[in-house]
């Protein structure tokens, strides 16, 4: 026989037949078995009729198998196939052969010695065929017992094997067969069941298993708890009821440990998604490079890949060709470019090398689609990658690319050089900044007038009064800015990015990091101190109002003039933010940066699950809501005004005169067809017909028996009575004689049909007319959709403004803003106006020489990681330094008497006092404070909460426990989800009396 594996066959017979079923094995193929099967079936005298086909089952390990290559018709006497068909199990309660042929040989044998051959037999048990001599248990060492007297040999048969104890294969079989968890045990039961496993041959997915892990040594190093990681994910990527290649199986095992720990759940996920990628990408500054999605390419994008496309966005400046399949000449120009041995003396090679780190540094720069990649750096303007921060900033606002397998049509084009467009990308509103700060009275360089008497500087008194201290530590806002610069103090000017406020609702969840709505306005220092004179400039008898913000009314205080504007270089970002205080810091690169958020840390007081799904695997996305833009609106009209047209996009007021309804459309279109000169109806032409046809000679009629048409026949002219004397008149040959004169009557013209079809006929006869009625302005139509009206009116009035056009290209949102409905805005302007008229919000939000959105990055001191605060305001006063927090609520139905133990556990629940903590060590902030304002429609109450010290010191003590907990999460793997116990409940003390109550009353 050949040495294949073992084929083990039986043929089942029929009942009707009375035969028995007939078993043989051998090592050869399966047709070879079945046919050698068949010929020896037939040798014995059956009929192949009288069997069933032959089918393989799993070869068994027993004593009655029956010798290699012959007929068995007794196996199935004491062997029965189990319920999957496939596995051999002796019969319940029938005796084997071998068991009674042991039982006589026993019989036989005395003292090592066959009595019946003679033969001396080797000892292969020391009570074999010699029980009298057997060692007793009485006789055995103490060591051979445990504690109970049991002996070790049988209760080690029931012990639990320890993994790591085992060989190899055996570790990964351990871990395969179970489900829920490791365990660094495995029962006998298990043993058993991975022993199986080990020896199934006929188990093609479980040996090229273990031949993949076989070939990837570093997986023998694996501990358990991560080896059942590999197992687990490796069933959830390879099914076992289908057949993959040995070759993706070594792959995915080289891929998982080679993989950062960290990294290895977002491996998985790729793989079981179906991208077979090697790694996860990561920029140097930690976060997730992306790569491994689906795009227009063929294959996977590398980091030399996003080289070689970023060389081709610099070829498809000065040429064309297809991006997908470029020329050989394209691609060795390009090859030239990433080995920075391109001759020439241009700057490609450092535009070259800066955009690359850009890409490098950019989260998720590799999930763009190749057509993204190479119109974008095509369409970068020249000379741009020497400012890292602008370029950094082109590079936001052009990609925004979300189907990366289906690029936009129009990037594809600009990308292979068939389209002249311009990247796509969010339009700026500098300019109109600019306009808006002039408007509220601000000094702008280019639009103010710097001769101007206003800007004349004046001495005035500085005050020097102490402030007012109140009870509890709360500081009186009053006398907080009685020594600022309002009041004559120097303050250093402050510099502000665009952040949205975080918006509380009664029943809303809570929000997670702020999402970037806006770039920032990042002016020089002059100027911005230039914006902050301008408004201590501004007297309260000069209040100046801006169309889309409320008055803005400020004390008088010093002026002065102008200073000559310097332009100076727009400030570079780091990839990498060391600990310490930042101004200015866009929203963006502040959400990308390193370190842990104060939000962040309340997701991880969720669970450590939800963190994970949040901010390390990223498999829990969250979506911008309306509450939270609303937020954004109230923030920015409090705080920062002038980045409002910026972010926002505000509903446009319909002028008047727009037309608005079906009804004033159609109103326009009666009174323009009332004014047109009246035109032929369909009556008035059919009367000018009747009355030609009048003056025609009348055909003949054929008449409706022979004498009519004889008579008929009769009325004609004599020419056309064509039938000769003596011959037979019909009255088929009299017909075909008026129908003959008939023809050769000029013909009548058609009087129905649409006016349309009178006006041709009325063309014939009189096409002067029909010229003159072409010459009149047709009616518009009055019928129809809206829009089919709108078109009507438009035709003719172009100048029409339609307030549906308003609001559909306000709808459209070309510039990606927030959309605000009139009635939200109006609902923003009454909240600030209330902020604004609070005795101490007021003075506090209004205080120029408070800073907004300062950024702080630090090291937690217990446990190393990196942290991140970016409090809303912050104020500097006598050494002292107070931060603020703008919360919007909903407290419409909350009782007056409840309000301050309601804003307590609002302050509570959302960790409020968490980030107040984190605010406080992170940014050294001495007080806290929250500046709540109540969102609902016309009740927009304002209240000043002051954190005390106790709730400054839980926030604290909370969040670094929290942070101790991410810590070990990251050092373990594990993020536990928030239940991992069962637990019993219990009643609390209210039901506990009612329980009490219920059972006195029974």
């Amino acid at each position: 026989m050949s040495g294949t594996n073992p084929v083990f066959l039986v043929r089942k017979a029929k009942k009707s037949s009375g035969q028995k079923d007939a078993v043989l094995w051998c090592c050869d193929d399966f047709e070879s078995a079945n046919a050698t099967l068949d010929y020896l079936l037939i040798k014995s005298g059956a009929k192949l009729k009288d069997y069933f086909k032959a089918v393989a089952t799993n070869f068994p390990v027993v004593n009655e198998l029956p010798p290699e290559g012959e007929l068995s018709l007794t196996f199935c006497d004491f062997y029965q196939l189990g319920s999957d068909n496939m596995t051999w199990a002796q019969i319940p309660g029938v005796t084997l052969p071998s068991s009674e042929a042991v039982a006589a040989a026993r019989q036989r044998i005395v003292d090592g010695v066959d009595t019946e051959t003679g033969e001396v037999l080797e000892d292969h048990t020391e009570t074999f065929g010699n029980e009298n001599n057997a060692v007793k248990p009485g006789d055995l060492p103490a060591y051979a017992y445990n504690v109970n007297g049991e002996l070790m040999e049988e209760v080690e048969k029931e012990m639990n094997q320890p993994v790591a104890r085992m060989s190899e294969r055996h570790r990964i079989l351990s871990q395969l067969i179970l489900d829920d968890a490791f365990s660094h045990h495995v029962t006998p039961v298990q043993l058993a069941e991975v022993s199986r496993l080990e020896l199934d041959m006929s188990n093609s997915y479980i040996q090229d298993m273990l031949l993949a892990c076989h070939n990837v040594p570093a997986i023998q190093k694996l501990d358990t708890p991560n080896l059942w990681k590999f197992t687990d994910a490796f069933k959830r990527i390879f099914p076992q009821d289908k057949r993959h290649t040995l070759h993706l199986m070594m792959n995915f095992a080289q891929a998982f440990v080679d993989t950062e720990y960290i990294d290895r759940g977002l491996l998985v996920k790729e793989w079981v998604k179906g991208n077979r990628v090697s790694e996860i990408n990561r920029t140097p500054s930690g976060a997730n490079a992306g790569g491994g999605n689906k795009t227009d390419r063929l294959t996977p994008l590398t980091k030399t890949g996003l080289e070689y496309e970023i060389a081709l966005g610099l070829i498809a400046r000065n040429k064309e060709f297809d991006i997908y399949s470029p020329s050989f000449e394209i691609d060795v120009e390009a090859n030239a470019i990433i080995n920075l041995s391109r001759s020439g003396e241009d700057n490609v090679l450092d535009e070259f090398i800066a955009t690359c780190k850009l890409f490098e540094e950019m989260p998720g720069g590799m999930d763009y689609s190749r057509a993204c990649n190479v119109a974008t750096v095509k369409t970068t303007p020249e000379e741009l990658f020497k400012s890292p921060f602008r370029h950094r900033e082109y590079l936001n606002r052009v990609m925004t690319e979300t189907d990366h397998a289906h690029p936009d049509e129009i990037i594809v084009d600009i990308a292979c050089g068939r389209s002249s467009m311009p990247m796509p990308q969010k339009v700026t509103a500098e300019e109109v900044n600019k306009i808006l700060a002039a408007s509220r009275g601000d000094y702008v360089e280019g639009i103010s007038d710097p001769n101007d008497p206003k800007w004349v500087k004046t001495e005035s008194s500085q005050q020097t009064t102490q402030p007012e201290k109140a009870t509890d530590g709360v500081f009186d806002a009053a006398t907080l800015i009685k020594n600022s610069s309002t009041h004559g103090t120097k303050k250093d000017p402050e510099t502000t990015s665009n952040v949205q406020v975080q918006e509380t609702n009664g029943d809303e969840k809570q929000a997670g990091d702020a999402l970037y709505t806006g770039e920032s306005n990042l002016g020089n220092g002059e100027e911005a101190d230039a914006g902050e004179q301008a408004i201590l400039n501004q007297s309260q008898a000069e209040t100046h109002q801006n169309a889309d913000s409320v008055n803005h009314s400020e004390p008088e205080a010093q002026q002065n003039a102008p200073e000559t504007q310097l332009d100076e270089p727009a400030p570079e970002w780091p990839s990498y933010f060391e600990p310490g205080r930042y101004e200015g810091v866009p929203n963006d690169v502040y959400h990308a940066a390193n370190g842990i958020s104060s939000t962040m840390v309340k997701d991880a007081r969720v669970s450590l699950m939800y963190y994970d799904g949040r901010h390390v695997s990223k498999t829990i996305k969250k979506e911008r809501s309306k509450v939270l833009d609303m937020g954004n609106l109230v923030h920015a009209l409090a705080l920062q005004p002038e980045i409002l047209d910026e972010e926002f996009s505000i509903e446009p007021v319909i002028p008047e005169g727009a037309l608005t309804t079906t009804a004033t459309i159609r109103a326009v279109i009666d009174d323009y067809n009332n004014g047109l000169p009246v035109q032929l109806s369909a009556d008035d032409i059919k009367r000018f017909l009747e009355e030609y046809n009048a003056t025609l000679p009348q055909p003949i009629s054929l008449g409706d028996d022979v004498t009519q048409t004889g008579e008929s026949y009769m009325s004609l002219p004599p020419e056309f009575q064509r039938v000769d004397e003596g011959q037979k008149v019909t009255a088929a040959k009299m017909k075909a004689c008026i129908r003959e004169y008939n023809a050769t009557l000029p013909a009548q013209m058609k009087t129905s049909g649409s006016r349309d079809t009178l006006l041709e006929q009325l063309a014939i006869i009189n096409p002067d007319l029909v010229a003159q009625e072409a010459q009149k302005p047709q009616p518009l139509k009055v019928s129809g959709t809206k829009a089919d009206l709108i078109q009507a009116v438009k035709s003719v009035k172009p100048d029409t403004v339609f307030a549906d056009e308003l609001l559909d290209a306000w709808r459209e949102n070309p510039g990606d803003k927030i959309l605000v409905t009139r009635q939200q805005y109006a609902t923003a302007l009454a909240i600030q106006s209330a902020l604004y008229a609070h005795p101490e919000a007021g003075k506090l939000l209004q205080n120029p020489t408070r800073a907004v959105e300062v950024s702080y990055f630090g090291i937690d001191d217990d446990t190393g990681l990196e942290i991140r605060v970016r409090p809303d305001v912050e104020l500097e006063y006598e050494g002292l330094r107070i931060g603020f927090d703008l919360k919007t609520i909903s407290m419409w139905d909350v009782k007056e008497d409840a309000l301050k133990s309601r804003l307590h556990r609002e302050i509570t629940m959302r960790d409020y006092h968490l980030s107040a903590g984190m605010y406080c060590n992170v940014a050294d902030l001495d007080k806290f404070a929250w500046i709540f304002v109540n969102k609902d429609e016309g009740y927009h109450w304002v209240a000043v909460v002051w954190a005390s010290e106790s709730l400054l010191e839980l926030g604290k003590l909370e969040y670094r426990q929290t942070i101790r907990s991410i810590a070990n999460a990251m050092d373990t793997g594990e993020w536990p989800a928030p239940i991992t116990e069962d637990y019993t409940d219990e009643l609390n003390d209210y039901d506990l009396r009612r329980l009490d109550a219920l059972r006195e009353m029974a």
